[in-house]
């Protein structure tokens, strides 16, 4: 198979050089490297030229910045490969990735994506944190998806390999504009996907870098990622309502979870901007969301639905 691995570049001259470099260093060596310059206007293009001119596999297109979401979306329209892969401009891969997919990839036509398995390091290469993850092989989404929801970092664009006709029959495309755009995508392509796979390699190397958005402590920044998450939630929500082909069962679990993401977001604001946030809640009357069965299931709904912002602040930081 053919691998398409979508680089978006934007002012990551430090690393940009690590990051084609891994990619260059693979073992399997069937790919092409499509590197969208998202209207960088650092130093970047000097560290990529040497790529692009010694190796025809690497590939640069120009355009305007339209920030990640749109870079992902326009490298997209330009993938050959059979498989579709992100890799971010400050990150790394390790020499064995595309072949680890490649083997699980093999298994089964049926399989649409498969799961990597990431490690966070600092700018140093030293490892942060290594998260424990749940392997499993060619499972239909309603079997797989219960399994990925227990894993961290489960929204990540670049935490999957895509099968291209997959990704392109279902339209799939990132928010423009907003931050979290994997967020917003990714547990819509997890349960349209036919059958699933992880793998047990450890082969993306997740950056820690300071000034990152989603690293800021930036009042605004903060602000940001708390609405840019309710919109894409907002937009999860009518897609659940609306598409019959996603199992009930399923349904339920990622409501769940966007539930703990909104009370999860809290913990990035604080006085009026806390009270606003809650007051854009209740207005969403988010208390219908919420399971209605047992005796604490309609305890809890019942808080959630008179005492939200006590609820929130006792709950946010869990």
């Amino acid at each position: 198979m053919k691998y398409s691995i979508i680089v978006p570049v934007y002012n990551v001259s430090k690393y940009i050089s690590k990051c084609l470099a891994s990619i260059k260093q693979q073992s399997y060596d069937n790919f092409e490297v499509i590197i969208v310059n998202d209207g960088t206007t650092d130093n970047s293009m000097e560290m990529i030229t040497p790529f692009v001119k010694k190796d025809k596999r690497f590939k640069v297109y120009n355009k305007e910045n339209g920030g990640l979401s749109d870079a992902r979306n326009f490298g997209v329209q330009y993938a050959c490969g059979d498989i579709i892969l992100f890799v971010d401009g400050d990150d790394y891969i390790d020499q064995d990735l595309l072949l680890k997919l490649d083997e699980e990839f093999q298994k089964s036509r049926d399989i649409d994506v498969v799961r990597l398995q990431l490690r966070l390091v600092n700018d140093e290469g030293t490892v942060l944190e290594q998260p424990q993850y749940y392997v499993f092989s060619n499972l239909d989404a309603i079997s797989a998806y219960p399994i990925l929801i227990k894993n961290v970092y489960v929204d990540v664009a670049w935490g999957y390999a895509y099968r291209k006709d997959f990704f392109i029959n279902n339209k799939f495309a990132y928010a423009k504009g907003k931050i979290n755009e994997d967020f917003g995508l990714t547990h819509l392509i997890l349960l349209k996907a036919n059958h699933l796979s992880s793998i047990s390699y450890i082969g993306y190397n997740y950056v820690q870098r300071e000034g990152s958005i989603m690293n800021s402590k930036n009042r605004g920044q903060n602000l940001r990622k708390v609405y840019d998450t309710l919109y894409h939630i907002d937009n999860y929500i009518q897609i659940l309502k609306n598409d019959t082909s996603i199992p009930l069962s399923n349904k339920k679990i990622l409501i769940n979870y966007l539930l703990n993401t909104l009370i999860h977001r809290a913990n990035l604001l604080e006085d009026d901007d806390l009270k606003q946030y809650i007051k854009n809640l209740k207005q969403r009357k988010i208390y219908k969301y919420f399971p209605n069965n047992t005796k604490k299931d309609k305890i809890r709904r019942s808080v959630v639905r008179f005492n939200l912002s006590s609820y929130v602040l006792k709950n946010r930081n869990k």
